[in-house]
């Protein structure tokens, strides 16, 4: 009996095991809405109408002898007015995102149109994500409104290329250890002679980035657990005279898990080398405290200098 019921608790798990193995990590990189522009002509013939009103008027005599006479008029009026054929042009407006994201693989331009009101169509916060294709389809998992309800959103890839990474070589008890940390391109580090990971000054914080040719994209290293969880703080600067200006991505969780907050922040890094990066960011003090309601913070955002060193 107990075997029994073994095979079939494994019969009835044997779906959702292959569904979770089905699906990959997806990070998304960011999203733009555009719009698609296009004009209906309308058509339809024109018609004519035509009413009529007539009266008659006939007054009857009788002689003496008998006879019976006669005599009447009558009148008839028409009008006709006619309505010509007519054209009517319509702009429909579809509102349209792209959303750049990379797995482990490849790099993809994903985009949905919002056709109407109540479409499922929806924009990606950058950040960690599942992903899947299901009859043949590309769905990606993600969570919205106060009770994060689970979608999976449907996207048609306009563009995929494939990418190269550069796989860290650890023992097996050294990656059960590891923090989550950024992908590294082949690139990042050796051809651009610029180390991959970088301390904070300020608070300690361990970053890796990633070197390629205007852009630096970095991403906060963060413990297994938090990243699992969603956790993530992404920076993705480009080269604007000399210095460098983008944004970071940020998103928390608070302490019991049930509530998440995102955030973006300005940052400009004033001075690149491989030795010493300094620049500085727009957000809240260290000291602020978060509204996890509202996702608000007790106090305003200042812009902060920090120094970052490479880790030997």
């Amino acid at each position: 009996m107990k075997n029994a019921i073994l095979v079939l608790a494994v019969l009835l798990c044997a779906p959702v095991v292959r569904a979770q193995e089905d699906t990959f990590r997806l990070t998304v990189l960011g999203y733009q809405w555009t719009s698609n522009h296009k004009t209906l002509t309308f058509s339809w013939p024109g018609h004519a109408n035509t009413s009529c009103n007539g009266s008659t008027t006939i007054n009857g005599y009788i002689s003496g002898g008998g006879n019976i006479s006669a005599s009447g008029t009558s009148s008839e009026t028409c009008s006709t007015t006619y309505t010509p054929p007519t054209n009517q042009n319509i702009d429909i407006q579809t509102p349209i995102v792209f959303i750049q994201a990379e797995t482990d693989s490849s790099r993809m331009v994903l985009t949905c149109a919002r056709n109407v009101r109540w479409s499922q169509c929806h924009s990606l916060n950058p950040g960690r994500f599942l992903g899947r294709s299901d009859k043949g389809h590309f769905e990606v998992q993600a969570f919205f409104g106060k009770g994060k309800k689970e979608e999976w959103v449907k996207f048609d890839i306009v563009q995929q290329t494939a990418i190269s990474r550069q796989q860290p070589q650890t023992t097996q008890a050294q990656e059960a250890a590891a923090s989550i940390e950024a992908p590294k391109s082949e690139t990042a580090a050796s051809d651009s002679g610029f180390p991959a990971r970088w301390k904070s000054m300020t608070n300690g914080t361990i970053r890796t980035l990633r070197f390629e040719g205007e852009y630096i994209y970095g991403e906060a290293v963060l413990p297994e657990a938090a990243a699992k969880a969603g956790v993530f703080g992404l920076m993705d600067v480009k080269k604007d005279g000399d210095k460098y200006a983008g944004k970071i991505n940020r998103r928390t969780f608070s302490s019991d898990g049930s509530k998440a907050c995102s955030a973006t922040w300005p940052i400009e890094l004033t001075l690149v080398s491989p030795e010493r990066i300094e620049g500085r960011w727009l957000r809240p003090p260290a000291d602020a405290k978060m509204d996890w309601g509202t996702c608000s913070v007790s106090l305003p955002a200042d812009w902060q200098t920090f120094t970052w060193i490479p880790v030997r």
